[in-house]
């Protein structure tokens, strides 16, 4: 039979009260550090989260004004305005200069031919039709509406563009649709939401609306009329808006489309400058420039050659400076949005 050891027992020591405490101290120490990293990242996660929904916010309105911009319509990029002094029966304006030549190509080309009294007077009504609509001004060569660009003051554009997708079949919508951009009035909201603080009262929204259900309409978007003008909210808070027009004659922005020549019916860039604060209060400055005829125009601040007919100059012209300060969306922007 095995005798119970008392030496054995003796020596099976457990741990004494410093080893313990000094135990329990390396474990306050680790847990610290993993719960400091475990809030660092939570809160990394929350910024990123609020700056990533603020660039979504700025991001999604630019591009929706990019897409109506791109397809902006108006004939004269294609044709010329309908001259019945120089019509020949088919409607067809033969631009002859006094000594009979074309004025683009330089060629010997015949007089036109009167047209018959009863197309003169299609032609006639045709204009007439046209002469006091608020939305066009005039027709082209081919008969077709030109329209009348709309800017009373640099907070508004609307323009005619062919960038409307019917969401349903057999909705009496056309492709074509007037837009306008501009400033509304802020939105009201519960007591209950949170708003920053740094956020200054009395800040605008900028509103797209846009009317597609008959886009030959007389007169201008109503924003009061909201039966047949829908509008939609695409940013908040905002403190200024600009729209500055390419002057293709001085080579500058301009903030007026009825000092450029023909800029009401024929566009070649804009310029969209906007000041918002953003979910934080953090003031932000967007400046982007959107061109609509690439390569054919090259809108830049700095002087450069004219552009030619097939645009290789202003290709060649525009090269480097074209992607620094005259790219579709490029611009400057003191925020944090690119």
């Amino acid at each position: 039979m095995k005798r119970f050891s008392l030496t054995s027992v003796s020596n099976n020591r457990g741990f004494t009260l410093i080893e313990i405490l000094i135990a329990i101290t390396i474990l306050a120490f680790m847990t610290m550090g993993v719960v400091s990293i475990t809030q660092n990242a939570a809160d990394t996660m929350d910024r990123t989260t609020v700056l990533n929904k603020n660039n979504l916010q700025i991001e999604t309105a630019l591009s929706r004004f990019e897409w109506d911009f791109s397809q902006i319509y108006s004939p004269l990029y294609f044709s010329s305005v309908l001259n019945l002094s120089s019509a020949d029966q088919f409607g067809n304006s033969n631009d002859r200069d006094a000594d009979g030549r074309d004025d683009n190509t330089g060629k010997q080309i015949a007089p036109a031919t009167p047209v018959s009294p009863q197309l003169q007077e299609y032609y006639q009504r045709l204009i007439q039709r046209f002469e006091q609509n608020q939305h066009f001004g005039s027709v082209s060569r081919e008969g077709l509406p030109i329209p009348r660009f709309y800017s009373p003051d640099k907070t508004i554009f609307e323009f005619f563009t062919s960038s409307n997708r019917r969401k349903m079949e057999n909705t009496k919508q056309s492709h074509f649709a007037w837009v306008r951009y501009s400033l509304g009035e802020a939105l009201k909201r519960d007591d209950d939401e949170e708003k920053s603080a740094e956020i200054p009262p009395g800040l605008k929204t900028l509103v797209r609306y846009y009317s597609a259900d008959d886009p030959y309409d007389d007169k201008r978007i109503d924003p009061e009329d909201v039966e047949r003008v829908k509008a939609a909210v695409l940013l908040e808070n905002v403190e200024s808006l600009e729209f500055q027009y390419w002057n293709p004659t001085s080579r500058k922005w301009d903030s007026s489309l009825t000092s450029i020549a023909g800029g009401e019916s024929l566009l070649r860039g804009v310029r969209l400058l906007i000041t918002w604060y953003d979910s934080t209060g953090y003031k932000r400055s967007v400046s982007r420039i959107y061109r609509n005829h690439w390569p054919m125009e090259v809108p830049q601040d700095t002087a450069a050659p004219a552009a030619t007919a097939g645009g290789a100059t202003a290709g060649a012209a525009g090269g480097t400076t074209a992607g620094a300060d005259g790219g579709d969306t490029t611009g400057t922007d003191d925020g944090d949005t690119n």
